[in-house]
């Protein structure tokens, strides 16, 4: 489950370039939070599909990193895979 779960995270990275800046699994939600921020809105790649799962990746991902910003970003990037 857990190597499962890993797939799906690298999977995550390459959809969104703000997850793609969780290259350190110790980088804590609150400096995820941070590169999002500078990194700007979620790109569109003129997938309709891929465009629509990397907005919600995002979302997610910066809701649970706003909610715990001492988490890991990688903890965040899983939740956020398994729609939690």
């Amino acid at each position: 489950m857990r190597f499962t779960s890993l797939i799906l995270v690298v999977a995550a990275l390459a959809a969104t370039p703000s997850l793609a800046q969780v290259s350190n699994p110790d980088m804590s939600c609150a400096d995820y939070l941070k590169l999002a921020a500078q990194a700007g809105p979620t790109p569109k790649t003129g997938d309709a599909a891929t465009d629509k799962m990397a907005a919600d990746m995002d979302t997610k991902m910066k809701a649970y990193c706003t909610a715990n910003p001492k988490a890991k970003a990688m903890e965040a990037a899983e939740k956020a895979m398994m729609g939690g």
